[in-house]
């Protein structure tokens, strides 16, 4: 449990970091780039990760997740190779859909 709480900690502290790598003069500065997509993955697959490591984990629970996982890699390398707005959205709202998976069954156990 604590090292789902650290993980989410280090990726929203890291998450507004990962803007410092962009140009000044970016157009994109608010829009989020297909890299930037998949570096978060990274760290939500990190979480999803740690979450399956709790023992009270369900099978139901387990194979939901690795489900969500596989739907957002797939995006992931679609946004990777067809960068469009909707690749890109659909890639966020599924990171956003493995999150919030996580942190409702959390909410639950306690």
């Amino acid at each position: 449990m604590k090292k789902i709480k650290r993980l989410l900690a280090v990726a929203l502290f890291i998450s507004p970091l990962l803007g410092c790598q962009m140009e000044r003069d970016s157009s994109s500065i608010d829009k989020p780039t297909p890299h930037s997509v998949a570096i978060n993955y990274l760290f939500v697959h990190g979480m999803c990760m740690g979450y399956l490591q709790d023992p009270s984990v369900t099978k139901a629970q387990f194979t939901a997740l690795a489900q969500l996982d596989q739907q957002a890699k797939l995006s992931i390398i679609r946004v990777l190779t067809q960068p469009t707005t909707t690749n890109l959205e659909q890639a966020q709202y599924l990171m956003e859909q493995m999150i919030a998976f996580i942190t409702s069954n959390q909410k639950e156990q306690l």
